[in-house]
């Protein structure tokens, strides 16, 4: 997905959050960034499919639900996949919900779950769009009542269909391969630092 039509979204969703809850509920948006640690896949021949782990870009946009949220979460990762010649990039949009406790005075806790899709280019597969869930947990610190420090960690699950296939060039030049995927999940796992702001 282009970083163009990523801001588009991104910008759609905010708009619509804002228009249909602003007037009765706080609208809470959290800019990430945060690094991903990626799994790896294989196919039939048994070629190891590594994307690599890299820094990546995340926004949540969320409302509150008594006794948590619920919310849009987008993520957007661009990185190469090893011994694969061209550029990889993963776009999550998924519907997130979750509980939320306080701890202490001025830190709170919250756990919870998504699903929604991946967005993928990638030499490895002709799907573009990928099933995918998530679970995730994090802590705020109140710096004011309406802005706070975000920590979270969160296990994000792609569902590769095992007909996924596809023709790549591999970096060495000219050579090409060709990928049927064997296995049925492709596991990333993300750390974020954000900044909470609450409207």
């Amino acid at each position: 997905m282009k970083p163009s039509t990523i801001s588009t979204l991104v910008l759609g969703i905010i708009a619509f959050f804002s228009s249909q809850v602003a007037a009765e509920y706080p609208v809470h948006i959290t800019p990430f960034v945060g690094y991903t640690f990626s799994g790896d896949v294989t196919d039939e021949n048994g070629i190891n499919i590594q994307p690599e782990n890299d820094l990546h870009f995340a926004l949540s946009v969320e409302t509150d639900v008594d006794p948590g949220r619920v919310g849009l979460f987008i993520s957007y990762l661009p990185t190469e996949t090893q011994d694969f010649k061209n550029d990889t990039s993963f776009t999550y949009l998924h519907f997130q919900s979750s509980l939320r406790f306080e701890l202490i005075p001025r830190i709170d806790t919250y756990f919870g779950a998504s699903l929604g899709g991946t967005f993928v280019d990638a030499d490895w597969s002709d799907n573009s769009l990928l099933f995918s869930a998530g679970l995730f947990g994090g802590a705020e610190y109140k710096l004011h009542k309406n802005a706070k420090i975000v920590f979270e960690t969160r296990w994000l699950a792609n569902f590769v269909d095992s007909n996924t296939s596809s023709i790549c060039t591999l970096p060495t030049g000219d050579e090409t391969c060709k990928i049927h995927v064997d296995s049925k999940l492709l596991s990333q796992f993300q750390t974020n630092l954000g900044l909470s702001f609450t409207f």
